[in-house]
């Protein structure tokens, strides 16, 4: 019952450090400027002919 005590108590430990630290890196973490694409260059129009 011991050795079972041990292992769950260090579960325990390993599971709330790895939380801690996700957490940790999700609040600390800045995340970078979305850069849509073709945001620098001008939109091109083609003209379509008309069929009337």
């Amino acid at each position: 019952m011991k050795f079972e005590s041990h292992i769950l108590a260090g579960l325990f430990v390993v599971c709330f450090a790895v939380c801690a630290l996700v957490v940790g890196s999700m609040l600390t973490l800045a995340p970078a400027p979305v850069q849509l694409a073709g945001a620098a260059h001008a939109a091109v129009v083609v003209p379509v002919a008309s069929a009337s």
